[in-house]
C-alpha cells in the first residue's frame, strides 16, 4: 500500500517522554491532555498509524483530529472512542493533506462525520500524495482516488476567526496557520487550553520539510507560544508537550535557517552545505528522533527555499 512506503521513506513517529497514558491498541497510546481531550500518540515505527491523531468529547458530539495513515489504525481509534462515549462523531479535522494524517478518514466518514480541512487539502489529497514514491502503481492510484474529500473547505479558515465546530458544551475552532504545507489547520479547544498542532509541531523529532516555508513556520510557532502560553500541545509526531517544547522546535527551525544562511554566505551549496550545517546542528539536536536520517535533507530543502528554487505543492 502507498502509505506503507510513506512510513519508511518520510514520516516517523516521535520520541517518548514521561506522560501519563492509558493502554490502547498497539498502533498508538491514548493520553488525556485536557478535559474531554485525548491524544492518540502513534507507536514509534508503527506503519499503520505513523502520525498522531486525537479526539475531543463534548456533551453533544465528538470531534476527531486527523485519521492516521491507514483505516486499520483508525478502526482501532474508533474502538477507543466508543469505549469512552457513544455520542455521534460529528467532525473530523484534517490538519493537512499528508497521507499519515488522512489515510483513515473513511472510517469516520462511514460513522457520519463531516470532514473539515483547509481548501488546499481538497486540492492536494489525491494528487500531491503521489510524490512520495518514484513509481506509482494502478493500485496506489486507486487507493488515493478512494480517499474521501473534505466537505467543509474554505479560505475563511483564517488566522483570526477560523471555523467553530460545536460539540455541545465544548466548542473547538479550526484555524489556518502557515508553515508546514500551505494548507495547515490547528484545532484549539475552548475551555480546555488544548491545541492540536498537527505537523506544525514535532516534539523532539526532525520534521518533514518537503512542502515547508520555514520562515513562515517560525513566525507561526512564535504565535503559538504568545497566544497559548499555558496550553497542552498535541504534535503531529512525538509526545504531547507544552510551550517549552514548542519553543525548542521553533529554535530548531530557526537554527536550521541560520546554519543554511551561514553556509551559503561561505559559498557552500548542496552536499558541502549540508555537511557544514550538520556540524552546526548536531551538538544541540543530534539526539532528536531521525536526526541522522533527515537533518541533511532538511538543510538541502532549506537551501532551495532560500535560493527560491524549491517546488511547493500546487
Amino acid at each position: 500500500m502507498l502509505w506503507r512506503c510513506v512510513v519508511v521513506a518520510v514520516f516517523l513517529a516521535g520520541r517518548a517522554v514521561s506522560v501519563p497514558a492509558q493502554p490502547a491498541a498497539p498502533h498508538f497510546r491514548i493520553v488525556e491532555v485536557g478535559p474531554g481531550c485525548f491524544a492518540a500518540v502513534a507507536t514509534p515505527g508503527d506503519r499503520a498509524s505513523v502520525g498522531n491523531a486525537g479526539f475531543v468529547v463534548g456533551s453533544g458530539g465528538i470531534l476527531v483530529v486527523d485519521a492516521f495513515a491507514t483505516e486499520e489504525a483508525s478502526r482501532d481509534l474508533l474502538v477507543e472512542i466508543r469505549g469512552r462515549s457513544s455520542l455521534p462523531i460529528r467532525w473530523v479535522v484534517n490538519t493537512h493533506y499528508h497521507l499519515d494524517h488522512v489515510g483513515g478518514d473513511a472510517v469516520f466518514r462511514r460513522e457520519g462525520a463531516v470532514i473539515v480541512a483547509h481548501e488546499n487539502v481538497r486540492r492536494w489529497i489525491r494528487t500531491e500524495n503521489l510524490k512520495w514514491r518514484r513509481e506509482i502503481t494502478p493500485k496506489d492510484r486507486a487507493e488515493l482516488d478512494a480517499l474521501p474529500l473534505p466537505e467543509v473547505t474554505s479560505s475563511e479558515v483564517t488566522l483570526s476567526s477560523g471555523i467553530t465546530l460545536a460539540l455541545g458544551g465544548r466548542d473547538a475552532r479550526a484555524l489556518f496557520r502557515p508553515g508546514h504545507t500551505g494548507g495547515d489547520l490547528i484545532v484549539r479547544v475552548d475551555g480546555s487550553d488544548v491545541v492540536f498542532g498537527g505537523d506544525l509541531f514535532w516534539n523532539a523529532t526532525v520534521p518533514n520539510l518537503i512542502d515547508a516555508d520555514t520562515a513562515a513556520w517560525v513566525s507561526t510557532l512564535d504565535g503559538f507560544t504568545a497566544e497559548y502560553p499555558s496550553a497542552a500541545y498535541v504534535p503531529g509526531h512525538g509526545e504531547p508537550g507544552r510551550a517549552l517544547q514548542v519553543r525548542f522546535f521553533r529554535d530548531y527551525l530557526a537554527g536550521l535557517r541560520q546554519a543554511t544562511s551561514r553556509a551559503m554566505e561561505s559559498g557552500l551549496s548542496g552536499p558541502s552545505l549540508a555537511a557544514a550545517g550538520l556540524d552546526a546542528l548536531r551538538p544541540r539536536y543530534g539526539a532528536w528522533t531521525w536526526f541522522d536520517q533527515f537533518a541533511a535533507s532538511n538543510l538541502e530543502q532549506t537551501e532551495r527555499e532560500m535560493r527560491g528554487t524549491k517546488k511547493y505543492a500546487k
